[in-house]
């Protein structure tokens, strides 16, 4: 396989992934967006209910932006240290 092809191959997997996760986070706005129209046109009069609407998302899109790399790094340093020992024979 000559260069120009196996680039082309990689950048569209690339590009396929990028696309899979964008079409999951809209799908995850759009719900979001929709509750909280549904909240908010239904509720008018209910400021608790507005206040959860907007602020359990932001609660959520907080913690997933704070904690969930964080996570994601202790996971792997855990993994690859699991993978060191693996090959130490005791």
């Amino acid at each position: 396989m000559d260069e120009p092809m196996l680039l082309l191959l990689l950048g569209s997997s690339v590009a396929f992934v990028c696309a899979v996760l964008l079409w999951k986070l809209l799908i995850t706005t759009l719900g979001i967006a929709s509750a909280q129209w549904a909240v908010i046109t239904g509720l008018p009069d209910e400021p608790v209910a507005q206040v959860l609407a907007f602020g359990i998302p932001a609660l959520l899109a907080a913690f997933a932006l704070i904690y969930v790399p964080r996570i994601a790094v202790r996971g792997a340093a855990l993994s690859t240290a699991r993978v060191r020992l693996k090959g130490v024979s005791r």
